[in-house]
């Protein structure tokens, strides 16, 4: 079954842009973009999760704590 022309020809524009961008930026350059990635990840995670834990405290939302 063949790919219909409307789709194979901006499909492969876009495989042809996906590649060019691999392949411009070194491992270096990557390992870069992956680290602020992973941080900024990781400070918005723990923000999330600290702010949470700062409204239990205050009282302002209910912990959900099963009792036993």
């Amino acid at each position: 079954m063949r790919m219909p022309e409307k789709y194979s020809s901006p499909f492969s524009y876009l495989f042809g842009g996906i590649c060019t961008a691999l392949g411009a930026l070194s491992l270096n350059d990557w390992a870069l973009i992956i680290g602020i990635l992973s941080t900024a990840g990781t400070f918005a995670v723990n923000w999330y999760y600290k702010r949470k834990e700062f409204q239990i405290k205050m009282g302002v939302i209910s912990a959900n704590i099963p009792e036993e």
